[in-house]
């Protein structure tokens, strides 16, 4: 009888140990995660040329074309530079299911204007001359052609292909994303776990 007491005190101190454990990851990845989203939010509303107000604001605003960022979830935020283009809204729009060109450059989102060093991904020739002229590794062999997308059928990070739908032919966006929307816990190329990142992508063709 002793020993069985002895056996069921060591597995419920094994099991708080376990709880402990599980709580601290949570609250660490709780604060990491709303760290990433002060800090988007934070450098769209001031940083950022323009600064942005969240979509949910335009009608208070007093200005006649409000620049405004859209958010899902406090985890994917959108820009999209062109939206009071003439004629925007007669250009083809992507949805779930449409195939569209990009030309692309990714950066670790570190609360502030992209840097140079922080790119990790893109087709953009000009991208490419920046990590040129700034001495970085361009030995990778990236592809300056556009990449053809599938919305929804294809291997992009699910933020993005949030973000990507509604955007038009000729939109130039920015779409910043935490962790959570981006790769995780996982370690991608030079991206270190828990990044949060930002793209910014140019809609060149989409095809109805």
């Amino acid at each position: 009888m002793y020993m069985m007491s002895i056996r069921r005190i060591s597995i419920c101190v094994a099991m708080a140990f376990i709880a402990i454990a599980m709580v601290a990851c949570k609250n660490d990845t709780d604060t990491v995660l709303t760290k990433q989203q002060s800090s988007i939010e934070s450098y769209l509303t001031g940083g950022h040329k323009p600064r942005l107000i969240e979509e949910s604001k335009v009608g208070e605003s007093l200005d006649e074309n409000p620049q405004f960022y859209t958010r899902w979830d406090m985890d994917i935020y959108r820009y999209i530079s062109t939206y009071y283009d003439e004629g925007r809204e007669d250009r083809a729009e992507i949805y779930n299911g449409t195939k569209f060109d990009m030309v692309y450059t990714a950066y670790i989102f570190n609360n502030g204007a992209p840097a140079v060093a922080d790119m990790f991904a893109t087709n953009d020739p000009d991208s490419i001359e920046q990590l040129k002229q700034a001495g970085l590794n361009t030995s990778y062999e990236w592809s300056t052609e556009p990449m053809s997308i599938t919305l929804g059928s294809s291997s992009l990070v699910g933020g993005l292909e949030t973000a990507l739908e509604g955007c038009r032919e000729g939109d130039s966006v920015e779409i910043y994303l935490t962790y959570i929307e981006a790769y995780g816990n996982n370690y991608i190329g030079k991206v270190p776990s828990k990044s949060s990142v930002v793209w910014f992508i140019d809609i060149v063709d989409v095809k109805e």
